[in-house]
């Protein structure tokens, strides 16, 4: 029985340049007690469509069919779709800290939404009530914890306390928006089960909007893939993952680590969605798809229904073909490879071999003895972060740096990068001691340690240009100025593939997969000796992910860097990095070559952070092997 309709619902958004086609054509059924998932790459209309349907985009002009328990919530009145958030539908957001309120407890905001629907309940019974439903979710002693502050919470307990406020009232109907997005997997894994539970016990019925296919794989019953406001395909999980019908689905499965394994090479969608201002009168995917033919650019495919229940939009009639992935390194990385070889030689031929900064090249680039460090150390608020570190990073290494949020990751990074003052131990970079540096030999060694952010737009100045923010480091260090500047900067920016006439664009002129490749160029222009990413491609698309990933390891085998990788995706540590630490409370509880690491670990811990990131890929049903391949117009 079909809790939700959703039929032929477009969404336009009127703004400056025009009116933006967020969301076209859309149909779909949602039943009584089931996991929807909504997937598809960030601007696909995912998030515009649930908030259409529901009221909360004001301004927005909505058209077709929403009927919910058998009231249509387009054509509802503010006051009946108050009435419905919160009581019959509730919502989680995916940022948790700024969807509650920083000046009030966390106790106090769930008593609200209680005596805003319920308005005769009394104070001690919608506490007694939120006190139960915090339990539910997995928040130790709820009752003390009651009249905590957001702040006081983990990023994961945020996510549970937004989660016991949109069941408080048990709804019928949750819209969970990327609710584990930048989470860890241990945390990633409760939020799912704590969903996946409320399902089953309360038969609430659950839409989870995701960019990751295959995290919906292991959680939904039913998905949808949207692709620029479109959608694609709709059908059972297992059959979506085991023949997907549509190109852009198999594109998706193909681009992730999960489904290719180990270290082989990904295969990313080449291209870029296109612009929404404008409606394309063919397939919206055909500019990106590798079998499209004159057809897909000329006419809108129409919605056809298969014998195992996938709903598809694509002209073809056989399954579609995985996309080649490209030669293992660029031409033109290798070449610039070859000649920064010739012109390092050149130089120390010149210079008599001599640098400002000696470097032995056949010493470890980094050893780190019996680390600590402790904020606030002497103080009766001091808190130890790192508890006897003993690391060593070997030239050419790729060490990734796996644990739970808060376990000390970043901050060892930081240390080793000579960010972060140790309170005590022995940090040796490139051969001489953090401690005994001095302000001269600091400035030198940021020539060769570098540093790749979480957050590609955060990290670059939004009021300079490309070409300035990538030669920086060569204005600073080499003094570098006019067209060898300039020069170096586009060769940079096409060695990470970028577009050199894009020398003069600002950040925001660039999508997140770019904005990451130029903090990457960035990283590369002094030529490190060991380059640090910390989570950078948490926050991407599976697509850009892997052109990202494909890059960090061509850049790797053509110039021999070292890098330290810092990342709470488990697929994404094995596909990138061949030895692997694991950080549990500050201190190191497993290390080792990558394969042992996930075939054989020996630490509980690592054993739970294994097991918290297995998906399980559905099974191919019978109905899926044999799938007839005569189309049915949908009606």
């Amino acid at each position: 029985m079909s809790i939700l309709q959703v039929h032929d619902v477009c969404v336009n958004l009127p703004t400056e340049d025009g009116v933006v086609h967020a969301v076209q054509h859309v149909s779909f059924e949602v039943d009584k007690g089931e996991v929807f998932g909504i997937v598809g790459e960030s601007g696909s209309g995912k998030s515009v469509l649930t908030q259409a349907i529901t009221g909360l985009m004001p301004g927005a002009e909505v058209s077709g069919t929403a009927v919910f328990d058998g009231m249509d919530l387009l054509t509802a009145t503010p006051k009946q779709l108050r009435s419905m958030r919160g009581n019959k539908i509730g919502m989680i957001f995916q940022d948790p800290l700024s969807s509650l309120h920083p000046y009030f407890t966390i106790g106090s905001q769930i008593v609200e939404v209680i005596r805003t629907h319920e308005p005769h309940t009394s104070r001690e019974e919608a506490r007694r009530r939120a006190i139960e439903m915090l339990e539910m979710v997995g928040i130790k002693n709820a009752d003390q914890r009651f009249g905590d502050y957001p702040h006081q919470f983990s990023g994961g307990m945020r996510q549970r306390v937004m989660i016991a406020m949109a069941l408080v009232l048990r709804p019928e109907m949750i819209i969970a928006d990327e609710p584990t997005t930048a989470l860890d997997v241990t945390i990633q894994k409760q939020v799912l089960d704590v969903l996946r539970d409320m399902s089953d016990r309360l038969g609430t019925t659950v839409i989870m909007i995701s960019h990751d296919l295959t995290l919906l794989g292991s959680f939904a019953d039913r998905a949808m893939v949207m692709y620029a406001g479109h959608q694609l395909e709709t059908g059972p999980v297992e059959a979506l993952f085991s023949r997907p019908a549509h190109p852009y689905t198999l594109g998706l499965l193909h681009s992730s680590p999960d489904a290719e394994g180990d270290r082989k090479r990904l295969t990313p969608i080449e291209g870029r969605m296109p612009s929404l201002l404008d409606v394309p009168t063919g397939c919206v995917f055909a500019p990106r798809c590798p079998d499209a033919t004159d057809r897909c650019f000329r006419e809108a495919p129409p919605r056809v229904t298969l014998s195992d229940g996938v709903t598809v939009s694509c002209w073809m009639k056989t399954d579609p073909t995985p996309a080649e992935a490209k030669p293992e390194i660029d031409e033109f990385v290798l070449q610039r490879a070859r000649d920064r070889a010739e012109e390092a030689a050149a130089q120390a031929s010149r210079s008599g071999a001599t640098e400002e900064w000696p470097v032995d090249r056949n010493a470890p680039i980094a050893v780190v003895n019996d680390l600590h460090l402790t904020y606030g150390a002497g103080t009766r608020n001091a808190v130890e972060v790192l508890k006897g570190i003993d690391l060593t990073v070997n030239r050419g290494d790729s060490i990734g740096l796996v644990g739970e949020s808060g376990c000390g990751k970043t901050t060892l990074a930081r240390v080793i990068a000579g960010l972060l003052p140790a309170t005590s131990g022995k940090v040796t970079l490139l051969g001489k001691d953090n401690a005994t540096v001095t302000k001269a030999e600091w400035r030198e060694q940021r020539r060769h340690v570098q540093l790749v952010f979480q957050d590609p737009y955060g990290s670059l100045n939004p009021r300079r240009r490309v070409g300035s923010i990538i030669g920086e480091p060569l204005r600073i260090q080499h003094h570098w100025s006019g067209e060898r500047l300039k020069k170096r900067v586009q060769e940079l920016m096409e060695l990470v593939g970028l577009n050199p006439e894009h020398y003069n664009r600002y950040p925001g002129e660039f999508s997140g997969g770019q904005r990451q490749r130029i903090g990457i160029a960035r990283a590369l222009a002094l030529d490190p000796e060991l380059i640090i990413f910390d989570e950078p491609v948490s926050a991407l698309d599976v697509s850009i992910q892997a052109q990202i990933l494909n890059l960090i390891q061509d850049l790797q085998d053509a110039f021999g860097y070292t890098y330290l990788f810092i990342s709470h995706d488990l697929a994404v540590v094995r596909h990138v990095c061949s030895r692997v630490v694991v950080i549990e409370n500050g201190r190191i509880v497993e290390r080792g070559d990558t394969d042992r690491i996930y075939d054989d670990p020996q630490a509980a811990f690592t054993k739970r952070l294994l097991a918290a990131s297995v998906r399980a890929i559905p099974p191919q049903s019978p109905a899926t092997a044999s799938r007839v391949m005569v189309k049915e117009v949908a009606a």
